[in-house]
């Protein structure tokens, strides 16, 4: 059976304001301080810094990637986890605004694998675009930073 590379989905319902969401999400300093710690966005180049040392247990985690489209306050889109000669991972996050005071946040993402012994890569990034769904919903909402 041939291995699939077929892309994830993940949503999340907001209680808060497609622009409350959208700054959130899409900003210079990226998901810190309710994600990442150091991360850039760098709007002038395209590119994308990432950086985590609390989900980590410590250890300092860095990527980079490139920023592919950006229609404010509706899509973000980048390339990021860098590998060989260039980047394993699309992503692709819309914000749909369903009322005034809620956004519905869904995160596509295509990510490529080899073979099966790569499948915990897929399993990595499907858990962390969970965790951060999750950790972005108690920021928002309650203004709460659980890592």
């Amino acid at each position: 059976m041939p291995l699939s590379n077929d892309e994830m989905e993940f949503h999340e319902r907001f209680k808060a304001p497609v622009d409350v969401v959208w700054k959130t999400f899409y900003n210079p300093n990226g998901w810190d301080p309710w994600f990442t710690d150091g991360m850039k966005i760098y709007e002038d180049s395209g590119e994308i810094y990432f950086r985590w040392f609390r989900l980590t247990d410590g250890q300092v985690v860095t990527d980079t990637g490139r920023i592919v489209s950006v229609i404010h306050k509706r899509l973000f889109s980048f390339w990021w986890y860098e590998y060989e000669d260039g980047y394993r991972s699309f992503v692709e996050m819309t914000f749909q605004p369903t009322d005034e005071e809620e956004t519905i946040v869904t995160v596509r993402d295509r990510t490529f694998v080899k073979d099966e012994g790569e499948l915990h890569i897929r399993y990595g990034c499907a858990y962390g675009w969970g965790q951060m769904l999750l950790l972005a919903k108690a920021y928002i909402e309650k203004g709460l930073i659980l890592i």
